[in-house]
This record gives structure tokens, C-alpha cells and sequence, in this order.
């Protein structure tokens, strides 16, 4: 008898792999735009013609004209049969393959159970068009006749409606308790449905057969949206919900909008947007991101921007990345999602903020700096610390440098040390952030330039003396900078105030600073403030010498060693100078 394998064991093998790595594994692939190529490995040739694509998951070579997806590929490399290419396949990514006579009758059985919930999806069907009043409240929520058929809704009637209606059907109790539509009592003697006055939506497989249901209440009820229970052929962290009717236009447009619910499926698709997809309201999984890879390189998240939906966004994020998928957020208005944004504007409106999605590092950065605004170095420190968990998940190392550069800008932080911390960070091993003695020696620049910018507010005196006597370029801090900058600018327009500068600047991290300087204690109250301001314009002059010191040490060093002997002497006669000029002080 020959061995037989079920879809759906096959499926999950075919998700976990990519046909990329597995043939790169036998012959060198190199990149050509979109895919892959090589010289055919099954006749002889001189000029590549042997194409792999990691977005079809196939394969093809235009000389000899063999081609398919990774099964048939190791089934001729290898010249086995396809049972043993799945099994051998399987080991790979530790699925456990048994070709018996067990797995047959195990496929006949997913099979009875598809079949089980088409005869279910046609019942509730039939149920939702004897109740107007559910049409009603499908047609208020924007939903048409069409959409409903082509999605096949349907309303779960009572428990006991719902098993009268299966036994006419002549439905096996057995099935229905395997799919989980039915459970037992708290007695153990009688049945109750798992569905119940609630508005169904079959969910389907990527091939479009329905594996389970989703249920939603029209009332206040709780919970609102149910799924069905795991089963045989239903695993939710497994399955998008629409990709079955988006899966065309996903490779048409070679990208997917990743929602939360299938109201957002629906009416985004209705609207004409119809590469999309949704997590069922649950987290992505790892299996969701694979799938979504096998379709799109390019996911656009228009996750509720609530603090779970913000939670879910970069779990989410995190996810995609570990897959090698590009991901961009859209900004949805609090409290509003996909379905009630087209609702409400159009489909226009969401197109648009598509257009203007956030790339993922500028989000997370984004949410990182704004839980700490005032960016003093521990802010900062808190930042990276944030999202160097993002940055180890990101392959690509041309695009690691770019990012690592825009952190470094955003922060105002050496780019050559955030390079060496991130290095650290991921060798796991401790980098200078962690040593105290280095925060010390940052603590008392940041200290320095925050009580003087904070003197500064508080005396127009102290203005004068800063413009005079000091340097706004010696503050490291580029949030202090910029106020101390605004504040001299505003004092020779004769009108400094907490409240003007916070127009004048516009920026939601400098506007918290600010307020914070003005409703706290102002510094030094009953010393003498000129003094202080003196002391402090000298010890960041120190400091910035300081800073130039180390790196004129560096710059002769690599003179040294190079002969660059008028180099050196410039540096030579730079550090004398600088020497000198701290002793002095």
C-alpha cells in the first residue's frame, strides 16, 4: 500500500520551510532583483537559467524546464519518492512524519471534518437569512448583500435550535464534538452548542476550505468575539483570516495590510483594498509570519493604536523581522479601527495613511522616546536599551548600519560607541552602558548642562552671562541644546517665558522639559546664582577639552603608526595646547 501523508501534515511542513535555504543547501544561489539564480543542477549549461523565488516558493529553470516547490526539488535531487521528500523535509524543521497506514485514516478524518463544517456553514447561513434583524445590523455596519455571500456570514441560532437543526442534517455528534462546535453539559448527559446568537464568520484555509468559525454578539455581552477551539483541522495561530480571498491581489500588489478582526477584512475588502489579512484579535505567531512571508515581503500593521494594540504592533514587529519581512505602521485615531475609519471617511482616508506609514524603527523609536521625553542620559540609555531587542532581529547588515546611524542621530550619541554596545549586546556580553563608573562621568555632564539651562530660566541674568562668557556648542545633551539655543534667541527679543518657548519649539519631548523646569523648585534659590553659572560655563569648557583630548590621543596614535609626521605635529601642538589651557582653568 503506498504511504500516505495528509494535506494538512504537508502544509505545516511547507510553512516551515524556505525554498531558498533548502536549495542553497545543495547549490550556490545568487540574488538577481526579486529572486535567485544558479546554474541548473539537473542538465549542463554555461548561462544561469535556473530560477528560485522566495516570494512563490517555487522554483524553475527556463533551459530544461523542470520546476515546482521544495518537495519536488529534493525529490529530484535526492531521486525519492514524494512521501520520503516530505519526510526527509519534516526532519528539518523537526516535524516527525509517519507514513502509515494511521496517517491515512487520519486524512480521511480531516477530511469528514471539512466536509462536517461545510454542512454547519450552510446551516448558519440559511439561519442569518430568515433574521431581518440581523441583516439590518449587517447592513447598518456597512456590510452588502454581496459581501455577506461572498464571506458566507451566518448566525448561530439557540443551543437547541442549533441541535435540531444538525440532527435533521444527520450530522455525527461524534464530528461536531472533534470540531469542537458542541460540548457537554455540566451534567455530562446533554449537549450544548459552542456557537450562540452571535454573528458567524467561517474562517478559512489558504486553499478555502473552512477549518473553523468565528462568532460576534450584537449586544454587551462578553466576550465579544469567540473562535472555535483548536481542533484537527483548526489551529488560529496557524491561520489568517482572508487570505483565501486576498491572497491575488497580496501578490499583485506584493504587500499585505495585517488588521485585527474580520470586520476590517471585510470592509476594507468591500472598500476595494484587498490585500488584507487579519490575526483573528489574537498576537501573531511565528506560523502567521511565516505565512505571510510565503505571499509579501512588505506588511503594513493597522493595529488599534490602544495599549494593547500597541503591545500586539510590536510583538508583531519583532515577529515579521525574525521572518525577513519589511514592516510599516499605520497611524489609526485612537479608539478606531480599520472597519470604522472607512466606515466613517472612506477608503480614501485609509489609503492615506497608508501612504504616510511609519517604517517599524521609527515607531518603535518613536514610543521608546516619548516614555522617556526628557532624554537625559539614563532617557537615553533607556531608549537603546529598548530597542536594541528590534535591532538583533534585522538580517540585512547594510540595512543594521543605517539603523544603528539613525538611533545615534536621534540621540545624539557616538555612532562608533552605540556600534560597539550593540555588538556587545549581542554577544551578550557587558558593554560600557553597564559600568558605573561610565555613568558617572556622563551624570555629571548632563547634571552640569541641565542646572545651567535650568538657571538660565530662571534669572534673564544669567542669559547674558551664557552669551558672553560661555559656549551653547559645549552641551552634549541635543535637547538642552536646542532650549538653551531658543532662550538666547528669545532674550534678545526681550520676551523669555516657559510658555513662549514651548511655541516656539513645537516638540513634545522639549515641551515636557520645559514645564518640568518651570513647576519644580527653581535651583540654588537662596545662593549666589552667578557664581554657580560661572562655575558651570567653566567645568563644560573642561569637559569638551576633555572630549577633544581623547580623541587628539586617538588622532596621533593613528599618525604614528601611519608617518604622518605633519599630522602629528598638528595634533602634537593641538593637545599641548588644550593641556594647558585645562591647568590654567
Amino acid at each position: 500500500m503506498a504511504a500516505f501523508i495528509s494535506e494538512e501534515l504537508i502544509e505545516r511542513v511547507g510553512e516551515r520551510l524556505d525554498i531558498v535555504e533548502i536549495i542553497s543547501q545543495y547549490i550556490p544561489l545568487r540574488k538577481a532583483g526579486k529572486n535567485y539564480k544558479a546554474l541548473c543542477p539537473f542538465h549542463e549549461e554555461k548561462t544561469p537559467s535556473f530560477m528560485v523565488s522566495s516570494e512563490k516558493q517555487l522554483f524553475h529553470c527556463f533551459g530544461c524546464g523542470i520546476g515546482g516547490n521544495v518537495f519536488n526539488f529534493l525529490m529530484k535531487w535526492e531521486k525519492i519518492s514524494f512521501p520520503e521528500a516530505v519526510k526527509m523535509l519534516g526532519g528539518k524543521v523537526g516535524i516527525s512524519i509517519s507514513t502509515s497506514d494511521k496517517d491515512k485514516k487520519g486524512g480521511m478524518i480531516r477530511e469528514e471534518l471539512y466536509q462536517t463544517n461545510e454542512i454547519v456553514a450552510e446551516i448558519f447561513r440559511q439561519e442569518l437569512r430568515k433574521r431581518k434583524s440581523v441583516q439590518d445590523y449587517l447592513k447598518k455596519r456597512g456590510f452588502t448583500r454581496e459581501i455577506i455571500e461572498k464571506f458566507g456570514l451566518g448566525w448561530a441560532p439557540s443551543s437547541n435550535d442549533f441541535l435540531k437543526l444538525v440532527q435533521a442534517k444527520e450530522i455525527s455528534l461524534k464530528d461536531l464534538r472533534k470540531l469542537k462546535l458542541v460540548a457537554p453539559s455540566q451534567r455530562g448527559e446533554e449537549w450544548y452548542s459552542w456557537f450562540q446568537r452571535r454573528v458567524i464568520f467561517p474562517i478559512f484555509n489558504p486553499e478555502g476550505r473552512i477549518c473553523g468559525f468565528g462568532g460576534r454578539v450584537l449586544d454587551k455581552s462578553l466576550p465579544k468575539y469567540l473562535n472555535s477551539p483548536e481542533s484537527l483541522i483548526f489551529d488560529k495561530g496557524r491561520v489568517l483570516y482572508g487570505l483565501n480571498f486576498s491572497k491575488e491581489a497580496i501578490r499583485k500588489e506584493e504587500e499585505i495590510i495585517l488588521v485585527e478582526g474580520y470586520t476590517d477584512v471585510i470592509a476594507l475588502y468591500e472598500a476595494g483594498i484587498k490585500n488584507v489579512v487579519a490575526s483573528m484579535g489574537t498576537s501573531l505567531t511565528f506560523s502567521q509570519a511565516r505565512l505571510i512571508k510565503r505571499y509579501a515581503d512588505r506588511v503594513f500593521i493597522a493595529y488599534d493604536q490602544d495599549k494593547a494594540g500597541v503591545a500586539a504592533t510590536l510583538r508583531g514587529i519583532d515577529l515579521l523581522l525574525e521572518a525577513g519581512v519589511r514592516v510599516e505602521i499605520i497611524s489609526m485615531p485612537e479608539g478606531v479601527d480599520p472597519a470604522a475609519l472607512v466606515k466613517k471617511e472612506g477608503e480614501t482616508s485609509f489609503v492615506a495613511r497608508k501612504e504616510k506609514a511609519t517604517p517599524y524603527f521609527d515607531y518603535r523609536l518613536n514610543l521608546a522616546i516619548n516614555a522617556n521625553p526628557s532624554l537625559e542620559y539614563e532617557d537615553k540609555i533607556e531608549v537603546v536599551n529598548a530597542l536594541f531587542p528590534t535591532l538583533k532581529k534585522v538580517k540585512d547588515s547594510i540595512r543594521l548600519g543605517e539603523l544603528i546611524r539613525k538611533l545615534s542621530q536621534r540621540l545624539d550619541l557616538d555612532e562608533e560607541m552605540l556600534r560597539i554596545e550593540f555588538g556587545k549586546f549581542r554577544d551578550k556580553k557587558r558593554g560600557f552602558f553597564s559600568r558605573p563608573e561610565f555613568l558617572k562621568v556622563k551624570d555629571a555632564q548632563q547634571k552640569a548642562e541641565k542646572t545651567l539651562l535650568q538657571l538660565m530660566l530662571s534669572e534673564e541674568a544669567i542669559i547674558k552671562i551664557v552669551e558672553e562668557n560661555g559656549n551653547i556648542d559645549d552641551f552634549t545633551n541635543s535637547s538642552y541644546k536646542r532650549i538653551a539655543e531658543e532662550t538666547v534667541a528669545l532674550s534678545k527679543e526681550g520676551k523669555v517665558s516657559s510658555l513662549e518657548l514651548i511655541n516656539r519649539l513645537k516638540e513634545e519631548n522639549l515641551s515636557s522639559l520645559i514645564s518640568s523646569f518651570s513647576l519644580s523648585n527653581p535651583p540654588f534659590e537662596k545662593e549666589d546664582k552667578e557664581r554657580i553659572a560661572f562655575d558651570l560655563i567653566e567645568s563644560l569648557k573642561k569637559n569638551k577639552a576633555r572630549r577633544r583630548i581623547k580623541k587628539l590621543r586617538k588622532s596621533i596614535k593613528e599618525s604614528e603608526e601611519k608617518g604622518e609626521e605633519e599630522k602629528l605635529e598638528k595634533w602634537l601642538n593641538e593637545l599641548t595646547r588644550l593641556k594647558k589651557t585645562i591647568m590654567l582653568r
